[in-house]
């Protein structure tokens, strides 16, 4: 792999500062208690590929008046499933 122009170089440093920056619509306390109820629900029974469990968490504790936003942030994240929520959206919150 060569080294890398200067504009990539200013390229990867902003969109890094951009991740660093970032306003999540979950605080990192409610995003820890989710992913406590995806680990135990998904103890109970393997992930239907699905966000089944993460909607109802979100239900449960916002009401559906935020839940579409949550559900957009979680998907761009790569969170299309309760498992998937689990494992790449917790590197992103930097629990």
């Amino acid at each position: 792999m060569g080294s890398l122009s200067r504009e990539e170089k200013k390229a990867l440093k902003e969109k890094w500062k951009s991740v660093q920056n970032r306003k999540y619509i979950l605080p990192k306390t409610k995003v820890k208690k989710l992913f406590l109820f995806l680990e135990n629900e998904l103890e109970k029974e393997p992930c239907d590929h699905t966000l089944k469990h993460t909607e109802k968490w979100i239900s449960d504790n916002f009401g559906n008046e935020k839940k579409e936003d949550i559900i957009r942030e979680m998907k761009e994240m790569g969170g299309y499933c309760d498992c998937e929520v689990l494992l790449n959206c917790y590197e992103n919150y930097d629990i």
